[in-house]
């Protein structure tokens, strides 16, 4: 057997210029100063390592740079423009993106992670796991900074994630061999790996894939971090146990942005899960869990009830509407827009106070837009109308805009972000990928509707995931509930908007 390599778990502070929430990123800023594109993009997996002293070819070079110009959803050119440089220098994950020939495993489960941009983006699983299911974790050492109790309840809950969606078993012992040691350290921390800890702000943790070594599976976090449990400051441990208990599970970094294995600790979420990308990958590897999820002391997710009391508009003015577009937007409520109006709706109907004259809420705003999308990732929320483009932080405005857009992005009629966080542009017939960096629609699109959004109909209006995960389709009168997980609208729908939606009687439950 080979011997399995270590998977790092690198996250450093948001530098400034990116969003002050509490959000981490892997691996430190580089400057312009120090900073070596092919270093950078040999290191990745888009180049060949050279020897000392020789250089790739421009040719190699540039199909190098489109490479990671398509991962990363840029314009592929080829050309080390700004964007790319900028790119390039984001802070980010340790593991390359791409694994070189010479460096792949055996038994891998997908592959050497070559990206097609008109799919959907991936877990990684290189080929280690676990030979049975019942693993042992021994706590060997502990932080200063929280209590024995909080740390363990943190483990533990870490690894109930995982156990959920799976048949594994999670046991801590306090003697003897363990499967799994965690511990802390600073520095170089003794382990052997030589990957030193680097003080606050940089590496967080890391961890080792399962195999036949001494250090299978061991998890190691640095000390000199600000270690925090259910609060939005410094690192929160069990969101990074979490993610590091992946990597010893035998998961590499998805190529996902919101996914748990992402190379992006994403800030403090007391509502954290696996995605549906964390879920496919573990899974492919243990299987599917055989047992209902087990009960676990985390903060409890909501769940959404069905609505069973009197609404209070049995027949209200707003019972006969059809939506523009609909989106949850950077503050979780969900907000749609007909015409000039805009209207935000709760478990009720339309909310109290509402509809508002749209440029009441997002200043400077489009009249009546034909698309609304917000952007988790970037925090962004964008509207489009004809062949304009407006762009708000909050409810601002951003510098600069509204900007016109590329002629193939005109006249969008919904907008909504998927699952794989991929943005979509709805026209009548038709729907293609967006990003705000492409200036034509990407290889393999513009597509119909019904060639892959099975169970709808041409001319949707509006469509947005909500607040849980599940996303919505809307067509005049009526809308449909879409199973991402098997890519088919659900049974039963399409149904009423106005019974659903807007407080309308009789009322049913979403």
């Amino acid at each position: 057997m080979l011997k399995p390599f270590m998977i790092f778990g690198i996250f450093v502070n948001c530098l400034n210029g990116f969003p002050s929430d509490g959000n981490r990123i892997l691996v430190k800023r580089q400057t312009d100063d120090n900073f070596d594109p092919d270093s950078f993009l040999s290191k990745f997996g888009y180049l060949d390592d050279l020897s000392a002293g020789q250089h790739h070819a421009e040719e190699t070079r540039s199909e190098g740079i489109r490479e990671f110009q398509r991962f990363n959803g840029l314009q592929p050119t080829g050309i080390l423009d700004r964007e790319t440089f900028q790119k390039m220098q984001q802070p980010r994950c340790g593991l390359p993106d791409v694994i070189q020939p010479h460096q792949r495993q055996p038994h891998s489960h997908n592959g050497d992670r070559q990206h097609d941009p008109t799919q959907p983006l991936q877990y990684y699983a290189p080929g280690y796991k676990w030979k049975k299911n019942d693993i042992t974790y021994k706590i060997v050492g502990y932080t200063r900074q929280l209590g024995g109790t909080t740390q363990k309840r943190a483990f533990r809950n870490a690894f109930q994630k995982w156990a959920d969606e799976t048949p594994l078993n999670f046991r801590e012992v306090t003697r003897g061999e363990a499967d799994i040691d965690i511990n802390f350290g600073r520095y170089s921390h003794g382990d052997g790996s030589g990957n030193s800890f680097d003080g606050r702000g940089g590496t967080l943790a890391h961890a080792f894939f399962p195999g036949d070594q001494a250090l299978s599976g061991d998890t190691h976090f640095d000390e000199d971090e600000e270690w925090t449990a259910n609060r939005d400051a410094g690192s929160n441990l069990e969101i990074v146990a979490a993610h590091e208990f992946g990597h010893a599970l035998g998961l590499g970094h998805s190529s996902s942005p919101t996914a748990l294995m992402a190379p992006y600790y994403q800030g403090y979420d007391p509502n954290y899960k696996l995605e549906f990308d964390d879920k496919r990958g573990i899974q492919t590897l243990y299987g599917a869990s055989r047992r209902q999820p087990a009960r676990t002391t985390a903060r409890p997710r909501p769940t959404r009830r069905p609505v069973t009391r009197r609404p209070s508009r049995p027949t209200g003015r707003h019972c006969t509407l059809k939506f523009d577009d609909i989106v949850v937007a950077h503050d979780r409520n969900t907000y749609a827009f007909k015409g000039s109006k805009i209207y935000q709706l709760n478990g009720n109907g339309v909310a109290s106070g509402f509809p508002k004259l749209t440029r009441r809420v997002f200043p400077r705003a489009p009249k009546s837009p034909g698309a609304v999308v917000y952007d988790r990732i970037n925090r962004k929320l964008y509207m489009f109308k004809g062949s304009r483009l407006w762009r708000f932080t909050g409810f601002r405005l951003d510098r600069g805009y509204p900007k016109r857009l590329p002629r193939a992005f005109g006249g969008v009629k919904a907008a909504f972000q998927y699952s794989d966080n991929t943005i979509y542009l709805f026209k009548r017939n038709s729907y293609t990928a967006w990003s705000e960096t492409m200036r034509s629609t990407p290889r393999g699109y513009e597509r119909t509707i019904t060639e892959y959004w099975r169970g709808l109909r041409p001319g949707i209006a509006a469509a947005f995931r909500d607040n849980y995960g599940t996303t919505y389709f809307f067509k005049g009168k009526i809308y449909w509930k879409y199973d991402d997980d098997f890519g088919y609208a659900e049974p039963g729908y399409p149904k009423n908007t106005a019974k659903a939606w807007l407080g309308c009687s009789p009322r049913i439950p979403k």
